[in-house]
């Protein structure tokens, strides 16, 4: 850990060492920490600790970035220099907004001492308790535990001091019969701010079951069917929105699904997905990456599409102010949400199922991919667990099936339940967390994988 003080004095030496009209540093520091294992053995333990120093020139309305990866002295001076340098060459930016100003930020208690420090030979036990389930059934586990702490600190030449922290876990596990045609999968998966609230042993049991339920899987013929997805396969399909459209700079050119429609509906009216930085399951950082105050935003409420997310390029250009979610460097301008979530329903999973039938559940999505961003065309394929409804009930395991469709107008403007419980679901990036329900929806198949 680098420490609040220590850090906004690196961010401070860095502006200083900067001779820009106006400077920026955004510190961050990461220890990540992982065990990995694969037939059912432990083969990989590691901590990474990294700390990023990113410094913004402005001159004019032109800007430059630099970074580095250590904090010296001599380092910060070199990134200073380099951010200036790459300013120079950089066209004038009419719109460009400026620095952020200085701010108050709210209260967030985002870091778990258990979590920071969780040791090898406890995330080792945790897992170990995995493969034992996996072991007593004669089935091969694999999958990743890591926990994370992450510490951010910016500062500004116009007064702008931030600083937080900030702990995540996350558990990812595939517990196999075996890789012939016939074989059975299954998947669990787990996130939190904090490493206790992950139940590893009730992970366990659920991707063993799964596995066991999977074993000789058949075909179903493409088409569209109801479908009942589980948090983690909705999940996915917000994550694929996030990067097809929740982006002000692609709402205000015309490249993101609610360009054109706010006010409209773009979804079932079950639908509600907001972006809630409070959240408190996952990693609150109340700030952005360029010292903004982050904000709570609905994004779609009822189905109907009712805001964006904006860094302050994006705000500046929409004539509308920052929502505080920058990200680091100057990286997918127009801002990123890392904190979405859908709300809940009154039903749950047995009762979605119960009221189809002749549909197919799936546990979750793979190689989930964007087709068309305007129109949220999605493709990928379900794994470790996809099986066929029939008459309320679920008959038999299926072979995984590729799909194609659209999230807004095809799987979400079918949502006709949504499950009173939901999971918080890894995304791969530090302090995101998304918090999903189940759904009972429609999706196009267009075929069987092996």
């Amino acid at each position: 850990m680098v420490g609040k003080e220590r850090a906004l004095g690196i961010c401070e030496a860095a502006i200083s060492a900067s001779d820009a009209d106006a400077a920026e540093a955004v510190l961050i520091f990461e220890a990540d920490s992982l065990t990995r294992f694969a037939n059912s053995e432990i083969h990989q333990s590691s901590t990474v600790d990294n700390v990023t120093i990113l410094i913004r020139a402005v001159l004019g309305t032109r800007e430059g970035w630099a970074t580095a990866n250590q904090i010296t002295h001599d380092a910060l001076l070199d990134a200073a220099r380099r951010a200036v340098e790459t300013a120079r060459v950089q066209p004038e930016t009419p719109d460009f907004p400026g620095l952020a100003g200085p701010a108050e930020y709210e209260e967030a208690d985002g870091f778990d001492e258990t979590t920071a420090a969780y040791t090898p030979m406890q995330r080792a036990h945790a897992v170990s308790g995995i493969i034992r389930q996996a072991d007593a059934h004669e089935l091969n586990a694999s999958g990743s535990l890591r926990t994370r702490t992450m510490e951010v600190a910016v500062a500004n030449s116009r007064g702008v001091r931030a600083w937080g922290r900030g702990t995540d876990a996350s558990l990812v596990t595939v517990v196999m019969t075996g890789f012939e045609s016939s074989a059975g999968s299954g998947y669990a998966e787990a996130a939190s701010r904090r490493v206790g609230d992950l139940d590893f042993e009730a992970l366990g049991a659920r991707a063993v079951q799964k596995c066991m339920a999977t074993r000789n899987p058949q075909d179903v013929e493409p088409g569209e069917y109801e479908v009942v997805l589980e948090p983690s396969a909705v999940a996915t399909a917000m994550q694929e929105l996030a990067y097809m459209g929740i982006n002000g700079m692609s709402f205000i050119e015309g490249r993101s699904y609610a360009s054109g429609r706010l006010g409209t509906r773009v979804t079932s009216e079950a639908v509600t997905i907001v972006d809630d930085w409070r959240d408190p399951g996952t990693s609150p950082l109340p700030f952005d990456f360029e010292g903004v105050p982050r904000q709570r935003v609905p994004l779609i409420e009822r189905g109907v599409a009712v805001g964006m997310v904006y860094d302050m390029a994006a705000a500046a250009k929409a004539s509308t102010q920052s929502t505080g979610h920058a990200v680091p460097g100057g990286d997918m301008r127009g801002g990123f949400p890392l904190h979405l979530a859908m709300s809940p329903g009154d039903s749950t999973i047995p009762e979605m199922i119960a009221g189809i039938e002749r549909g197919i559940y799936v546990t979750r999505f793979n190689y989930a991919n964007p087709v068309h961003p305007m129109k949220t065309i999605f493709t990928g394929m379900t794994k470790d667990g996809t099986f066929l409804i029939e008459d309320g009930k679920i008959t038999r395991p299926l072979r995984n099936l590729r799909f194609t469709d659209s999230i807004l107008d095809g799987l979400f403007a079918k949502v006709t339940a949504i499950s009173r419980q939901t999971e918080l679901s890894p995304t791969g990036i530090s302090m995101a967390i998304y918090r999903a329900p189940a759904v009972r929806a429609r999706l196009r198949f267009t075929g069987s994988t092996v």
